[in-house]
């Protein structure tokens, strides 16, 4: 049996900034053997807020998906999650949002606006991604753009906001400015994690783990005329079928792996932090989701 994920204790000296984006309570903190800054969050209350974050970073990683390293970590007797910045300010990289790039390209874009912001569609972020790079190297980034939506269907990420994607942009020594899509980050909002245990209890009795799936919606919308954004699942099929080009690489990944390899991971949670009924229901509903997946034709 594969060992228990460690859990990183924080001293109480450990906090640096606080992070001010978003509505969680966070901060960054440094790591001893890490140059590089963490973003410990505090999970909330009745949440699997920190494993949800773990578990989508580790598929993430299986699947060689870029996103943000994750570690289980407390601080003050508190739980919650700690993510490796993947921004390195001492290499001149700084972090450019969805915001600011639909912004820039999508007329009359208000990046202030957060929820039901019906202008962040799909259409409009492939087409403001395409239009930041050089028609060369257009297929690759779009590619590496294509595995978050496709990592969101796994896990039903619900909260795939403007801010919560962007490019990574840095100015080399000689030359014009770099930049590439940024690793996916902030996976907590996924995987049920706001659901009571009686809760879980009861969609896996009742067989309605798929409709709890389907009943999803995230942050992107498939077009400005939606009155909601999409549910995550039906987001990633459509957008598979419309754009095989930049998704296939990600059901080939997908397909390769042992059927187990979803279930390894949520066994490794350790037991104080995710227990029974979650555990279960979190195999059962990856189960679902990879089916779902593995169904599309591309």
């Amino acid at each position: 049996m594969a060992d228990k994920f460690p859990v990183l204790y924080l001293r109480t000296d450990s906090p640096l900034v606080i992070e001010q984006l978003g509505s969680k309570e966070k901060f960054w903190f440094r790591r001893q053997d890490d140059e590089q800054p963490w973003l410990f969050k505090f999970s909330r209350e009745n949440t699997g807020e920190d494993w949800s974050e773990k578990i989508a970073s580790e598929i993430a990683a299986l699947l060689r998906i870029r996103a943000a390293k994750v570690e289980l970590a407390e601080f003050q007797g508190r739980r919650g999650s700690a993510s490796r910045s993947f921004v390195f300010r001492t290499r001149g990289q700084g972090l450019i949002h969805g915001s600011e790039i639909l912004a820039g390209r999508v007329f009359g874009y208000d990046k202030t606006r957060m929820r039901g912001q019906n202008q962040h569609s799909i259409s409009n972020i492939i087409t403001a991604v395409e239009q930041s790079f050089a028609m060369n190297r257009r297929r690759r980034q779009l590619t590496i753009l294509s595995a978050y939506i496709f990592l969101d269907a796994l896990i039903c990420k619900t909260d795939r906001h403007h801010d919560n994607w962007g490019l990574l942009r840095w100015r080399p020594s000689r030359g014009k400015p770099l930049h590439t899509v940024a690793p996916s980050f902030d996976h907590a909002s996924s995987l049920g994690r706001e659901l009571s245990d009686e809760r879980r209890q009861g969609l896996m009795e009742g067989g309605k783990i798929l409709r709890y799936i389907q009943n999803g919606h995230g942050g992107v919308f498939w077009e400005e005329a939606s009155p909601k954004g999409a549910n995550p699942m039906e987001l990633a099929v459509k957008t598979a079928q419309r754009f095989p080009q930049y998704f296939r690489l990600w059901f080939q990944q997908l397909r390769q792996l042992d059927s187990k390899a979803f279930h390894d991971i949520v066994n490794r949670v350790p037991d104080d932090r995710m227990g029974r009924i979650a555990k279960s229901f979190s195999k059962e509903f990856l189960r679902v989701t990879r089916q779902l997946l593995e169904e599309v034709e591309v």
